[in-house]
């Protein structure tokens, strides 16, 4: 049955709740299962095997390039054809990025056996593991390819904001493929067959998601009739632009161990990654309530609504700085407590690492709702650019500040670069780009936000004099700090109209109607 065009666009994205607790959920999920499968993995395969199994499967991560955005791009075009209501323009929209993503996808599965080859010829393998280490690389190297354009699917499943039906089928697959491998080592299997149920089980996964998408959007005819060679370009123009801003991104995130250890010395590198590692929880507990304002915007975008998107911008971003802030409070004041009793003592230095890149977080959340929208809308060519720029200036200010004071200047020059971005030049352009007065956005934000976070801060302060024996004792206290912020947000962030609209969702949840 074929999805309704919707007629209307709130401030939210459509099924907003739904998406954020599926988005959550999987989160948990892979969460849990990276906890709980590495020690099997571990165990089952020994020392030498798991490491040539983490090697094969982190290196082949970098054939995402060879996606070249076209997935994120053909978010933005479906969602707008789907808002118009022009079904038959999103569903050869979807053929059109399938068939075009198929051609490096085939390329990849035809040079899988050279790739495998070279893969024992750059890494010192442990003897025996050579054959086993050529067959994984070629069986993950299909495993990718296949993947590359069926993530159109994926991608059809984020315009048509179905979150829920996305993470179900990313879910499902996680587990199938976690508790194969514990079977499979359980009956003496190794790398080989641990390879043939990933690509198994994620094959069902594309399958699956392909019939959603094709119930949904009431049929999908992929083939040389519904190939549209004047869908290409606007695709691959924004695709290249987006395709660039998450290259800068990872790239961003990667370096900064490398200029650790030029900096201050390989061991120095532990210290930072226990840092890094510990902040990037704030983004991981922020992000999945997020994403939805990229496909939102594209729906607004179609309606015409220059209104709404305002609305959006300024609720959006009062959301997202309304879930960072308070994390970010956490674990910039309850570092040195969490750091002892995580990963014990030695890693001091941690502390203001764990400080800085949390605020880098913070600093992001201002601008992130606005980058969502300004790719909903098309625009990626300036933010791009903007984060190359970001780039240079981070390598720069982290490389001098780093030989300055160490590990600190490093995370130190990371918030440095973020924050000339972010705040002084991404902020105004999307205010500027979106019709909304910079003063208003501030205001909005400062109304929002400024006694919460004074009140948590204070609670924070208060309760980091105590002496901790354990993590359960620093999760009450970050629960205290977070819940002080959220009470004291739900009055000066909140509007009228928005708690009518959370009370009417909570009794139609309660009916049974949701």
């Amino acid at each position: 049955m074929a999805a309704d065009a919707p007629k209307r666009h709130g401030v939210l994205p459509a099924r907003f709740f739904r998406s954020a607790t599926w988005n959550y959920l999987n989160s948990f999920v892979a969460l849990v299962l990276a906890i709980v499968i590495t020690p099997i993995l571990v165990r089952g395969l020994g020392k030498e095997a798991y490491g040539t199994w983490t090697l094969v499967t982190s290196s082949v991560l970098y054939y995402s390039i060879l996606q070249f955005g076209l997935a994120r791009a053909t978010v933005k075009f479906v969602a707008e054809e789907h808002a118009a209501g022009d079904m038959p323009s999103a569903r050869r929209t979807i053929a059109t990025s399938f068939l075009s993503l198929s051609v490096p996808a085939s390329v990849l599965i035809l040079v899988s056996p050279a790739l495998a080859f070279l893969f024992t010829v750059i890494f010192d393998l442990p003897d025996g593991f050579k054959t086993a280490a050529m067959v994984l690389v070629v069986l993950s190297t299909v495993d990718f390819a296949i993947g590359m354009p069926c993530d159109t699917f994926g991608a059809a499943l984020v315009a048509l904001q179905r979150y829920d039906l996305l993470n179900a089928t990313a879910t499902g697959v996680a587990l199938a493929q976690a508790i194969s491998w514990a079977v499979i080592l359980a009956f003496g299997g190794g790398i080989v067959e641990l390879g043939i149920a990933t690509i198994t089980f994620s094959l069902i996964g594309n399958l699956v998601r392909y019939v959603m998408v094709r119930r949904l959007m009431g049929g999908i005819p992929i083939g040389p009739r519904t190939f549209e060679r004047r869908k290409v370009k606007p695709l691959l123009s924004m695709s290249g632009w987006i395709a660039l801003s998450d290259t800068v991104e990872i790239v961003t995130i990667r370096i900064d161990p490398l200029v650790v250890a030029l900096v201050a010395g390989v061991p120095a590198v532990a210290v930072y990654t226990v840092g890094q590692k510990l902040a990037a929880f704030v983004e991981r507990l922020t992000g999945p309530a997020l994403a939805m304002f990229f496909p939102h915007a594209a729906a607004l975008s179609a309606s015409g609504d220059k209104e709404a998107i305002r609305r959006t911008l300024l609720a959006g971003t009062r959301l997202s700085v309304g879930l960072t802030l308070p994390l970010a409070l956490v674990t910039s004041v309850l570092a040195e407590p969490a750091l002892d009793a995580w990963v014990g003592e030695g890693f001091d230095g941690a502390a203001a690492v764990v400080i800085f890149l949390s605020l880098t977080t913070l600093v992001i959340s201002f601008s992130r709702v606005g980058i969502y929208i300004l790719r909903g809308l098309g625009n990626v060519r300036f933010p791009a650019l903007i984060g190359v720029f970001e780039a240079v200036v981070n390598l720069g200010a982290s490389v001098a500040l780093g030989h300055l004071m160490g590990i600190e200047g490093v995370a130190l020059g990371t918030l440095v670069g973020v924050t000339m971005n972010h705040l002084f030049v991404l902020v105004p352009y999307v205010c500027l780009q979106l019709g909304v007065s910079l003063w208003t956005f501030i205001l909005t934000i400062l109304r929002a936000h400024l006694i919460p976070c004074a009140a948590s801060l204070a609670v924070g302060f208060a309760l980091r004099s105590f002496a901790y024996d354990g993590i359960w004792q620093l999760g009450v206290a970050g629960i205290a700090t977070v819940g002080t912020y959220l009470v004291l947000f739900s009055v000066t962030g909140v509007t009228g109209d928005e708690r009518r609209q959370l009370g009417g969702l909570v009794k139609r949840k309660l009916a049974g109607r949701f």
